[in-house]
């Protein structure tokens, strides 16, 4: 178990999310935890979407005021979001590449055939930015930040696992996600954004306790000298105690350990824009007008 602990974690989190947590050692555990569960180049439009705010609503963080611009309500219409931020975020990349090779180009056969090809790239990224500003209000010239709402946790499980639970009277296949990476099996679903701030907040944490028992491990086996040897093993060992104890609160709470990878799927967010003082007045004046008709 101990050495187990070593292991790598798969958990991906687009964006920016609001409620970044601050330095701690030891994990949160909610008031209402969650409980483990028993039984491009083109950017796409979701086919069902309810983005669009019914009413204004905002948010500071950083020192900046944010505006919600777009709620994503579905798994599905989550991943589609995601998919589509990495269409545009990575023709923009191509776009500064192309760029900056135009600048180096030592011919000028090579900077026309590159001047076309950033030319098509320029329009394909407008035509993607412009879907994205009118599904979503969102736009790779501003800056936002994400707020979930609820995410399901998913560990990999074998066929022979797999096969397993199809066995069990509470099987239900809604709870397994196939995909190229192969089968997950839902552990978890953590619902409120305080409930989903903790969990990052945790998984952040037990992350960089088990990255410092690797970097202490390296340093043990690289020092020489008895005495300086003997203290990094006293911080090893109580290190490693912290990160035991945090993880069984892990386990206990999320059915989560570091012993395994998992997939998060965002099911509900929060998109907000980062917006300046004058755009906050004005956006809030023209709600509350228009909510006074």
């Amino acid at each position: 178990m101990r050495n187990a602990l070593l292991l790598s974690l798969a958990a991906v989190a687009p964006l920016a999310f609001a409620g970044e947590p601050e330095a701690a050692k030891t994990v949160t555990v909610p008031q209402s935890p969650s409980t483990p569960d028993k039984s491009m180049t083109t950017a796409s439009q979701p086919a069902s979407a309810d983005t669009k705010p019914t009413a204004f609503e905002s948010l500071e963080a950083n020192g900046r005021k944010h505006v919600l611009v777009c709620s994503i309500k579905t798994v599905e219409a989550n991943r589609q979001f995601q998919q589509n931020v990495t269409v545009v975020q990575n023709q923009l990349a191509q776009v500064k590449r192309l760029q900056q090779r135009i600048e180096e180009a030592l011919t000028l056969v090579e900077k026309e055939a590159l001047k076309k090809v950033l030319d098509e790239t320029n329009k394909s990224l407008e035509q993607n930015n412009t879907l994205m500003a009118k599904t979503y209000g969102f736009s790779i010239l501003r800056q936002y930040l994400v707020e979930v709402g609820k995410t399901r946790l998913y560990t990999p499980v074998s066929d022979k696992e797999y096969d397993e639970a199809k066995t069990k009277p509470d099987f239900k296949e809604d709870n397994f996600l196939k995909n190229e990476n192969g089968r997950f099996a839902h552990i978890a679903t953590i619902a409120g954004v305080a409930e989903n701030n903790i969990f990052r907040q945790n998984v952040q944490l037990v992350q960089a306790q088990r990255s410092r028992l690797v970097q202490l491990k390296a340093a043990i086996d690289q020092t020489k000298e008895a005495e300086a040897k003997k203290k990094l093993e006293e911080e090893f060992k109580k290190s490693e105690d912290t990160l035991l104890k945090n993880n069984e609160e892990m386990t206990k709470t999320y059915g989560f350990s570091l012993v395994r990878n998992y997939v998060m799927e965002i099911e509900e967010a929060k998109l907000y824009m980062a917006v300046t003082e004058e755009e906050f007045a004005k956006q809030k004046a023209e709600a509350e007008a228009k909510t006074a008709k």
